[in-house]
Parts: structure tokens; C-alpha cells; sequence
């Protein structure tokens, strides 16, 4: 499961919610039928009867869910979907969930780390990347460095260049 969003508050009085959206395709919610939220570590469907996008939120209407209170009980509730409604991307983007954890490289095969976490900022996001060693690389994820990325082989490969091995120690 992946998760999507979470349910800030209920939305009028017909059981509509309001929720943040935590990922990066908005739009994504407008193709989905189901969401989940965890309820006793059990997954719980919630088909989706309708769907508002208003900028980084969404507004919600579930099937079954008729009145204010019983949205209240969906509150701060985080919402997830199957990796099958996972939307396909074009050939040089990547999910996070597929980056964390991959090896990386230089063009010399010699090995830095392993991504660890994604940064998100304005310009462009950012790989954490940690070695055995304690330290932490900050790559950018941008073409001048990221020269080939492979998932199959979980491997990402990077140019050097003056500063961007500084590290960050964790010690």
C-alpha cells in the first residue's frame, strides 16, 4: 500500500471529507474508485463516490459515509492505495518507493551508499545518500549527475563533480 493522503476534516454536512494530498500527481485521485485506511492493522476499502481537487487538497465523498459525524470518524486518517492504482510514469521520472534503497555509483563503478531517503525542494529533488561508513552524500537529482538509474539491477549510477561528495557526517 502506498500512501496518498490524509484526512484533514469533514466537509459540510453530507459526509464529504477533506484531505491533504501527499503526492506528487494531484490528479491521481480523480481516476481512483477505492482508497484505504489501516483500521486494526486490516486494510478497509472506501469507494470513492466523488472527487474535488482545490491545489494541495482534495475533497472526498465515500460511498456509505452520509452525514458529518460519521466523516468525523475518518479524521486524521491516512490514505492509501494498491500498488496496481499506482499511475504509470514517463521514462526518466521514479516513484520514491522505488529509489530508497538503491546502490549507488560512480562512473567508475566505485560504490557510495545506498538512497535512503528524497528531499524535495523547488529546483529539483535531492538523493540522501548513506554510506557504510556513516557519512552522507546529498545528490542531486538532476541530468548533469544522474547518468542511468535501473530498477531491475537496483543500481543508480552518477558524475561526480567538484563538491558534490562532501559529506554530511552522521557521526
Amino acid at each position: 500500500m502506498y500512501l496518498v493522503g490524509k484526512v484533514l476534516k469533514p466537509q459540510g454536512i453530507k459526509g464529504e471529507v477533506k484531505a491533504q494530498v501527499i503526492t506528487s500527481i494531484p490528479e491521481h485521485f480523480t481516476e481512483l474508485k477505492q482508497l484505504y485506511i489501516n483500521e486494526d492493522d486490516r486494510w478497509q476499502a472506501l469507494l470513492v463516490e466523488s472527487v474535488r481537487l482545490t491545489g494541495r487538497f482534495v475533497y472526498i465523498k465515500f460511498a456509505g459515509i452520509h452525514s458529518r459525524n460519521e466523516a468525523e470518524k475518518l479524521r486524521d486518517r491516512e490514505l492509501f492505495i494498491e500498488q496496481n492504482d499506482l499511475l504509470p510514469l514517463e521514462n526518466d521520472a521514479f516513484y520514491i518507493h522505488d529509489l530508497i534503497g538503491l546502490n549507488v555509483e560512480n562512473e567508475s563503478g566505485q560504490r557510495l551508499g545506498t538512497i535512503t531517503d528524497v528531499e524535495s525542494y523547488p529546483a529539483n529533488d535531492v538523493y540522501v545518500v548513506s554510506s557504510a561508513g556513516g557519512d552522507e552524500y546529498l545528490i542531486p537529482a538532476i541530468i548533469d549527475v544522474v547518468l542511468h538509474v535501473d530498477l531491475q539491477t537496483r543500481k543508480m549510477v552518477i558524475r561526480e563533480m567538484e563538491g558534490l561528495l562532501d559529506r554530511r557526517s552522521l557521526k
